[in-house]
């Protein structure tokens, strides 16, 4: 199995190639392969909502006061086209100039940056990554969380792999479904684990001083997951249209073709 990073340019190709069984990210970008023949095929995903959260300058109260006004993109993944389409449902896409933010310049999620220095008026940020904004001064805008399949790990492989190793994959997302279950109903365990088997890794993105901050981005990861492990129908048709605007060949393209969730059934059924 592989964890995509920005170390891993080579993900999806390596699964193509079968050099490992499953990929765990960026479900969003490989039904792009999928519509272009590549025979991946998703199985679970842990979270079935985009886990961000809309930050804006203090003089923003509302979503009507953006008009006019601009927000600061993130030029990487999923966050650099999900705007353009919150903006279109809110019928904001025409008033609102958005400007792109290399993290070159600012850093990793750092475009909230342009917002706490007056040069735009809102941001999206990812749940785990709110603590530098909300210094800022920053404020967050409630607003409804859009479902989307692939908010954190989805879990993909291929129909020849799925051929050849059926019962490893439904030992795996059957493991899914346990941890998604301790995930939210046992707080400690999951502290320990991120603490005793995790924490290096973790250390690498984020300032995790004491078991309080552990346990504080283990909040923040709550929020955005799903128990099940599976994808709602909205956040597949979320995650579709993300792409339509970049990727012609979606226009035909069906994305329940890429779903099996006979091992979701099964991870059901037995537990």
């Amino acid at each position: 199995m592989l964890s995509a990073s920005a170390r891993d340019a080579e993900w999806s190709e390596r699964l193509q190639r079968e050099e490992v069984d499953v990929i765990t990210d960026n479900y969003w970008r490989l039904q792009v392969d999928r519509a272009r023949g590549v025979p991946f095929v998703s199985i679970a995903t842990a979270s079935n909502v985009f886990p961000e959260k809309l930050f804006v300058h203090p003089s923003i109260k509302s979503l009507d006061d953006l008009r006019g006004k601009k927000l600061a993109i993130r030029a990487v993944g999923p966050q650099f086209l999900f705007p353009q389409m919150w903006l279109k449902d809110h019928g904001l896409d025409d008033d609102v100039e958005q400007v792109v933010s290399p993290e070159s310049e600012t850093g990793r999620w750092g475009h909230w940056k342009l917002v706490a220095a007056g040069e735009c008026h809102a941001c999206f940020i990812t749940d785990l990554y709110t603590d530098a904004p909300t210094r800022a001064g920053l404020k967050v805008l409630p607003i409804e969380r859009y479902p989307f399949a692939d908010g954190y790990i989805t879990l993909t492989t291929t129909e020849d792999i799925i051929s050849r190793k059926r019962p490893e994959l439904q030992a795996l997302v059957s493991a899914a479904f346990a941890a998604s279950r301790a995930f939210m109903s046992d707080r400690a365990a999951v502290v320990d684990v991120m603490r005793e088997e995790c924490l290096s890794g973790l250390r690498e993105h984020f300032e995790l001083a004491d078991d309080k901050a552990l346990a504080e981005l283990y909040g923040k990861l709550r929020e955005g997951m799903s128990d099940p492990p599976l994808p709602t129908a909205e956040g597949v048709i979320n995650a579709y249209r993300l792409q339509l605007g970049s990727a012609p060949e979606m226009l035909d393209f069906n994305p329940l073709l890429m779903w099996d969730l006979s091992f979701a059934r099964e991870a059901m059924r037995t537990s």
